[in-house]
């Protein structure tokens, strides 16, 4: 399979890696084509730019794939697959049809379920156990392509969105080369069936990740997991100030108590965490951030007579 030429479409480290990885296993890459990175992703189109130049492959930044330059491209170096990760558009049958063995796309969600976008954020506020990261072929319809290859992600209870990341970062080059190495012996091997049925994902708001703590403790805890970095992290406002959650866990309590949710229940000086009172549950708080400056919770909260509310509460 060594030597075989590709064209690498998208965006984000998935992708990155998996090109440096494939070209290290003797794939040659003709083509690179990417657009403009979200703000959450380290890698950027200069990333890609610079790493085209070290492989030897063409440069495209672009949002327009299916041109006479790229038609020609394909068929004059008998281009057989192209890998992808987060392309943020719809890829036209016509351009897929280039392909004998089909776009591989890495995707990491539970497919056919969670389709679409903020996949793994939304995972972890489902509190679902896992994650797999898949390679699947691109189909016209969202994420309905058939399953390549797979791999699952345990999603334990201490688990941030972040550390999901980076396993699934880890993984991607491997998946890639084991799925190019399917599709190059059989063209229709596939591991699970696509669908265009299944749970979609839509997109995440910033004001997605303010804490109603009118959930239980668990709901708050996965929304601080699932928003911390490389998003902007869960937040909620204390004395009219905003007040960004990075750390937190969930606290159980011997005793019973009284008091209203997001209500400052105890300060623990030797932690440096606030234990806040949700609906049902206690979060412990142990970093936070005020004004861009991250503390632990209890160098701001001073004081048990507080309470975190939603911006407009009265």
């Amino acid at each position: 399979m060594a030597g075989e030429n590709l064209v690498a479409i998208g965006r984000s480290r998935y992708l990155y890696n998996a090109i440096i990885h494939l070209h290290a296993a003797g794939f040659v890459f003709k083509a690179i084509f990417t657009e403009e990175a979200y703000d959450e992703y380290d890698i950027k189109h200069t990333d890609f730019e610079a790493l085209a130049q070290s492989v030897g492959a063409r440069f495209y930044l672009t949002r327009d794939l299916y041109t006479d330059e790229v038609c020609e491209l394909i068929e004059k170096n008998h281009i057989r697959v192209a890998i992808s990760a987060n392309w943020k558009y719809t890829i036209p049958q016509k351009f897929l049809n280039l392909f004998e063995c089909g776009i591989l796309n890495f995707h990491l969600g539970n497919l056919p379920d969670y389709k679409g976008n903020a996949t793994v954020n939304w995972t972890i506020i489902n509190g679902e156990p896992f994650i797999n990261g898949n390679i699947h072929k691109m189909d016209p319809q969202l994420d309905a392509g058939d399953i390549i290859t797979r791999k699952k992600i345990a999603i334990t209870a201490d688990l941030y969105i972040q550390d999901i990341l980076k396993k699934a970062e880890a993984m991607a080059p491997k998946l890639y080369e084991v799925a190019l190495k399917k599709v190059f012996t059989n063209p229709n091997a596939y591991e699970v069936q696509g669908s265009v049925h299944g749970l979609r994902c839509y997109p995440r708001l910033p004001e997605d990740n303010q804490i109603d703590w009118n959930e239980t403790a668990l709901t708050c805890y996965n929304l601080v997991r699932a928003s911390a970095h490389p998003y902007k992290g869960a937040f909620s406002f204390l004395n009219n100030e905003k007040v960004i959650i990075w750390k937190a866990e969930i606290q159980i309590s011997e005793d019973a108590f009284l008091a209203m949710p997001g209500h400052v229940i105890a300060i623990e000086k030797k932690t440096g965490s606030i234990l806040v009172a949700c609906k049902s549950g206690i979060l412990r708080i142990a970093e936070i951030e005020i004004n861009g400056l991250k503390m632990p919770a209890t160098d701001w909260v001073k004081s048990i007579r507080v309470r975190f509310k939603f911006k407009y509460d009265v």
